[in-house]
């Protein structure tokens, strides 16, 4: 994967004819008025950065991070791999053999401030870096209260998750953008899109459009920018 471009951000005019239709959307405003019963906010942690290697050396690095977190524990960088299920013949009597492994890009998240990540990969992985975040122009930071559900949904359902091709901004168009009140997801802000007839929470992602499915059911408020 390769992150995408930017596009600059497009109006937001006629709010009302563009609220998604079937989702429980409030006014900004209104929301002390409610009671909704809202997630409560998770204590926010360090930030993440992410970084690129090969697939098939991925556990290898996996096991050096975790010997290096056990021997630095005041210098300790928490690791996540983005996995997902691979689906190939099992032989050629057929059947599907289903396997959980590492995105083809090796997609690797460590958990720290920038700057501090990229003094670790200089002293101990001085080929690898963080991926830039063209939007922004600077190492991509996720933030901890968006990348705690995130990891959740990937260990329990990967396939609720998708990397699109398209840049997050393209999304503006004709759509509102919404604020997550219920739910794993509360504090996350994106729009709600149709894709292969589902409607799915789409959402930058540290340079990234991340479309999750299953949050149609949450309960929204607009975002006033």
């Amino acid at each position: 994967m390769t992150t995408q471009d930017c596009l600059e951000s497009l109006p937001t005019a006629d709010v009302d004819h563009r609220l998604p239709k079937g989702i429980h959307v409030t006014k900004a405003d209104e929301k002390s008025d409610l009671g909704i019963e809202r997630t409560p906010r998770r204590e926010e942690g360090l930030p993440w950065g992410y970084l690129f290697i090969h697939n098939m050396t991925v556990p290898a690095f996996e096991r050096r991070m975790k010997e290096y977190n056990k021997n630095h524990p005041d210098s300790a960088h928490a690791c996540f791999v983005h996995r997902t299920y691979t689906y190939k013949e099992k032989n050629e009597m057929g059947g599907v053999k289903k396997e959980y492994k590492p995105t083809i890009s090796g997609m690797v998240f460590l958990q720290g401030r920038t700057r501090d990540l990229q003094k670790f990969l200089k002293l101990n992985y001085s080929t690898y870096h963080l991926v830039i975040d063209k939007c922004k122009g600077k190492p991509a930071s996720i933030p901890d209260k968006i990348m705690q559900p995130f990891m959740m949904v990937l260990k329990d359902n990967p396939e609720r998750v998708t990397f699109l091709s398209d840049p997050f901004e393209k999304f503006a168009r004709n759509h509102v953008k919404l604020r997550v009140l219920t739910g794993i997801f509360a504090g996350c802000e994106g729009y709600i899109i149709r894709i292969d007839r589902d409607r799915q929470l789409v959402f930058d992602f540290g340079g990234y459009a991340v479309a999750i499915r299953g949050v149609h059911k949450e309960d929204f408020e607009e975002v006033k920018e």
